[in-house]
């Protein structure tokens, strides 16, 4: 399942440019944002603090939006 909130968060920026601010492969953080991938803990952390948020924000609410 897509990462909704790393979407919203990364807002215009490209996938690439997040991937390189925050220090890893592109690739790695497409499959995250895709949800192809879920990461480590360490790499939890590292996008945690990129996106200035909590670890449980970032992956584990879930996006309880009305239809």
């Amino acid at each position: 399942m897509k990462n909704q909130k790393m979407s919203e968060l990364r807002g215009d920026r490209s996938l690439r440019e997040v991937a390189e601010q925050i220090g890893i492969p592109y690739s790695t953080y497409a499959m995250i944002e895709t949800g192809k991938r879920f990461p480590r803990r360490d790499l939890q952390l590292k996008l945690a603090r990129f996106y200035k948020v909590t670890v449980d924000e970032l992956f584990f609410t879930l996006n309880d939006r009305a239809s």
